[in-house]
């Protein structure tokens, strides 16, 4: 198998992504990539100043 993705990967070495994109698609390859992770969404942390409100209890059973 290494030998048809080394001539795969060659003949699509020369090509835009858009060519490439298009010759996967011709050879059935029907969804793309995404081309970078987003990143996830956070929630920010409070800020120290909303840590002297906070209480925390903890009980071991």
């Amino acid at each position: 198998m290494s030998g048809a993705l080394d001539r795969v990967i060659e003949a699509l070495a020369g090509m835009s992504e858009d060519e490439v994109t298009a010759a996967l698609s011709a050879a059935g390859v029907s969804v793309p990539r995404p081309s970078a992770p987003s990143a996830p969404f956070r929630t920010p942390l409070p800020g120290s100043e909303a840590s002297l409100h906070i209480v925390s209890e903890v009980e071991r059973v």
